[in-house]
């Protein structure tokens, strides 16, 4: 049985590390979407009451409606620019989880690297010792031969 490699320990936490990254990834991906999902809704609405505003206008409205349309347009304009904010948060979120799962595939990919150069450097061992030992043992049956005869 080989030995236990001493990077079997780091590769299983750093793909421990990997796949909390890829969770929180996952997860600012999905807020991310939301958030887009909620400023599409706010700008269609936007743009329906801009639309309603105007078609009742073309008709004829009071005063006193067309400012409730006007504040009203302005209450949603700014529930725009706050969920565009929120946007924004959760790009900055999103970008900044991949960055980190990134750099932690990089550190998995480099344990799995270490790991692979440590198992081929104790099979090339493993591999010297076995010739070592078919020499010897050919030296030694030459040597009872050359002694027998």
């Amino acid at each position: 049985m080989p030995p236990v490699s001493k990077y079997q320990l780091l590769i299983r936490l750093a793909q421990e590390k990997l796949d909390a990254a890829a969770n929180r990834m996952g997860m600012a991906q999905q807020s991310l979407s939301t958030a887009q999902r909620k400023l599409q809704q706010v700008e269609s609405f936007l743009a329906e009451y801009r639309n309603r505003r105007i078609e009742r206008g073309a008709v004829g409205i009071g005063v006193a409606q067309w400012l409730d349309y006007q504040r009203f347009l302005e209450r949603l304009e700014s529930a725009v620019e706050v969920q565009l904010q929120e946007v924004k948060t959760c790009e900055v979120i999103y970008a900044e989880t991949r960055d980190q799962w990134q750099t932690a595939r990089q550190h998995l990919k480099a344990m799995e690297t270490l790991h692979t150069a440590e198992q081929q450097r104790l099979l090339q061992q493993q591999m010297r010792r076995e010739q070592k030992q078919t020499d010897e043992l050919a030296t030694r049956a030459f040597t009872v031969r050359s002694l027998s005869q």
